[in-house]
């Protein structure tokens, strides 16, 4: 497997760019495991449909407010990010 290919110690790396892929992610930097294995996942982007996650419909959204409010009474549970926030942030 050529350099390429590896994710280096980290969990993701972002190929925009470069290939028929856009991503690859090794998950043992994700979760802190050492081992001489390894699973990657390549992420391949779709021409066919419009680049939006979550799609933006209200049934949609009203299901992320209930587990909003789920979390929120939860306590201890913080949720980062863009789908944290359940909303779609173009990158480019």
């Amino acid at each position: 497997m050529s350099n390429h290919h590896v994710v280096d110690g980290v969990g993701t790396v972002n190929h925009p760019n470069d290939g028929e892929y856009t991503r690859v992610t090794e998950f043992k930097h994700l979760t802190g495991q050492v081992h001489s294995g390894t699973s990657i996942v390549r992420e391949y982007p779709r021409g066919d449909r419009e680049p939006f996650y979550p799609i933006p419909r209200k049934e949609n959204e009203a299901l992320f407010y209930k587990y909003k409010a789920i979390a929120n009474a939860s306590g201890g549970v913080t949720f980062v990010g863009r789908l944290a926030q359940y909303r779609y942030y173009d990158m480019d």
